[in-house]
């Protein structure tokens, strides 16, 4: 059974480079008739943000990411949350273990120690790192530095071997021990557990089968193999996907701000965009627009390239115009909250999507096209030459109701009336109905305005 877990943190908004990563959880848990697990790891309190954790939840059953498992839903390896697994003692009687086993310790290497240990190392060519001194402090040498005032930290001893393990991305993956910067840190002098210790601990307890995470997390699974191998756990599959950076290569870290989900769902992004786009990142080609079903069945890691992959919005909004395009007026509904502020009827909604929505790429753009069509008018005017073509028009204007040929058969007759063509017969009547040089095709949008909007557009134009 695939077991397979996001872990936040409640400290932030969840942002395009969290989605990326649970995407590839839940569409490998799904491909594979799995379960997906969001735990939230609450660990650092001076940073948590109120209604982080709830927000996160939120945005991801928006996307359409409803976790199996969550601090809010519950399940069988309860509980979800890092304080609460703490408090239950996980973390205190792993730690036992290995001491009890020789493989943790107390160090009491001081900071300054450590910073001129690393100007020492670096000054004669050799990358910084902890040489494992305090490996075998004697009680004595303990209570010298605790009358110091000292406060330990507890150290992992790292067993002197080649990590291996086949990566479900990367392929066969190796590591040595001696140089991954000496014994790591993995519980705080304050007590609380490093992300190392606690994560393995965790994943061990909730029978969790595939962990996948992004690239720059190599080196921390390396040392949790040990960490696995040492508390007697089977080391679960691994996934690391390549590095996710902005449109010019940079650090994507830089600009998370205005790339929550928060902040494309105001703008307008649909989440088939959202996740369609994402998962695409790091394959050759484009999936088929769709949900998280639809787009777990050729979901392959090993299909997945190794290279640095590139975040770009402009693309992301060619997507979510796809979707806009695809879309009819009742499976967008849902989403219009926000973006449509009409009294129109439903039928009469309707009509105007199917005009419109082939005009823009964002849900934020629909009201000015609505606006467009019933309230208000652009700033381009007609010529000088172009007036009297369109009292023409105006008093050749059909009667209503309009239909999809009404266009059709206006402007036929108004070329046979005044021999006009091309771009001198549409572009006036455009500009005169809408004040906009562009805009959706003016078939459809003639039946969305009507006779009235139409008749009273045009003598509007003529002042």
């Amino acid at each position: 059974m695939v077991r397979v877990r996001f872990a936040p943190s409640p400290t932030g908004k969840l942002h395009v480079g969290n989605v990326r990563t649970a995407l590839a959880n839940i569409l490998y848990a799904r491909k594979h008739g799995g379960t997906f697990v969001v735990r939230m790891e609450d660990t650092d309190i001076s940073r948590e943000v109120e209604n982080a954790e709830q927000q996160i939840l939120d945005d991801l059953t928006w996307l359409g990411m409803t976790p199996d498992e969550d601090p809010t839903k519950g399940g069988e390896f309860g509980p979800y949350r890092t304080n609460e697994r703490s408090v239950r003692g996980d973390y205190e009687k792993a730690i036992q273990k290995l001491f009890d086993d020789g493989r943790a310790y107390e160090c009491y290497v001081s900071k300054g120690e450590l910073d001129l240990m690393r100007k020492i190392q670096t000054s004669q060519g050799l990358p910084p790192h902890y040489d494992n001194r305090h490996r075998d402090l004697s009680d004595a040498e303990k209570e010298k530095f605790k009358a110091e005032g000292r406060e330990p930290v507890i150290r992992f001893k790292l067993n002197d071997s080649s990590i291996e393990w086949e990566d479900m991305v990367r392929g066969a993956v190796k590591y040595e021990a001696k140089n991954l910067g000496g014994d790591p840190v993995i519980v705080r002098s304050n007590g609380v557990p490093i992300f190392a210790l606690a994560g393995a601990v965790d994943d061990i307890n909730q029978n969790i089968t595939h962990v996948v995470r992004g690239e720059d997390h190599v080196t921390n699974t390396a040392i949790q193999v040990q960490i696995f191998e040492a508390l007697g756990a089977k080391v679960p599959q691994m996934a690391h996907m390549p590095m996710l950076l902005d449109k010019d290569g940079g650090k994507l870290s830089k600009r998370l701000d205005g790339l929550s989900i928060q902040q494309l769902r105001a703008e307008g992004y649909l989440p088939k965009a959202i996740l369609t786009y994402m998962t695409s990142l790091g394959f050759s080609a484009m999936p088929e627009v769709g949900t998280v079903d639809d787009l777990a069945q050729n979901f392959d890691f090993t299909k997945m390239g190794r290279s640095a992959v590139r975040f770009d919005n402009d693309q992301l909004k060619r997507v979510n115009a796809t979707v806009i395009r695809q879309s009819s007026y009742a499976e967008m509904k849902p989403y219009l909250e926000g973006f449509l502020n009409s009294s129109k009827s439903e039928a009469e909604l309707e009509v105007f999507w199917d005009a419109v929505k082939g005009n823009i790429e964002l849900l934020s753009e629909l009201q000015e096209q609505y606006n467009m069509c019933y309230r208000e008018m652009g700033e381009e005017s007609l010529a000088g030459d172009d007036v009297e073509y369109i009292k023409v028009a105006l008093e050749m204007l059909p009667k209503g109701p309009y239909s999809a040929e009404t266009w059709q058969n206006w402007t036929a007759e108004l070329k046979a009336q005044t021999g006009r063509k091309g771009k001198q017969l549409f572009m006036p009547l455009r500009i005169a109905l809408t004040g906009q040089k562009q805009g959706p095709e003016m078939a459809s949008l003639l039946t969305v305005m009507g006779e009235a909007v139409a008749q009273q557009r045009l003598e509007e134009s003529l002042k």
